[in-house]
């Protein structure tokens, strides 16, 4: 099947896949030690989103992160070592136990985790992005959509021998007037972002 390479992407007969060039430079990432380096890495990914499955659930937990954070982090050698522990084991930090259980169970030490968490969560995402289908109008979508309290997410699905395949994803930081939302009217949101993003497919 012929492939063609376009602007870090790869397009065939069979869908469109995400073809960074830093692919390896991003996967080896460590957390980054300023806001800036935050900013990049995020923008990096942004690039891409259309890839990644509940990229802003995920991205909004490191949105929040501030100068004074990153201050914060360069003095407290224990969030370096929690890092460095996730890092050598490639655990499961939802899990009980393990490098979870390492950590204090203040707000601080929540926020940290939680920020590690989602960083290392995309940093796995962006290096197993799957193919996005095509899409075939002869074929039911389905819409798949999610919402946390600071972000909303939606998958556009189609079905392909049996199995649902993505089509495309799209998602987003809650505004603050709609963070008081219910979750059903988040999940409305996300339904609203996905029609607005594909009306012309």
């Amino acid at each position: 099947m012929r492939k063609v390479d376009y602007l870090g992407h790869q397009v065939s007969g069979e869908g469109l896949e995400a073809k960074p060039k830093d692919l390896s430079s991003l996967r080896d990432l460590p957390f980054p030690g300023s806001l800036r380096a935050m900013q990049s890495f995020l923008g990096s990914l942004n690039y891409y989103s259309r890839f990644l499955e509940d990229y802003a659930v995920y991205a909004s937990t490191l949105y929040e992160l501030r100068e004074v954070d990153f201050a914060e982090l360069k003095v407290r050698t224990d969030l370096r070592e929690i890092w460095n522990g996730m890092e050598e084991e490639h655990a499961d930090c939802n899990a009980s136990g393990g490098i979870a259980s390492k950590i204090d169970s203040g707000v601080k030490e929540e926020r940290w985790m939680h920020a590690f968490r989602a960083f290392w969560t995309l940093r796995e995402k962006i290096g197993t992005t799957p193919i996005l289908r095509h899409f075939d109008p002869d074929r039911l979508p389905v819409v798949i959509v999610y919402a946390s309290e600071r972000a909303i997410s939606a998958s556009l699905t189609q079905e392909h021998d049996h199995t649902y395949y993505p089509v495309t994803f799209a998602s987003r930081t809650l505004k603050s007037n709609e963070l008081n939302y219910n979750v059903v009217e988040k999940e409305v949101l996300a339904l609203l972002r996905i029609l607005d993003l594909n009306y012309n497919l």
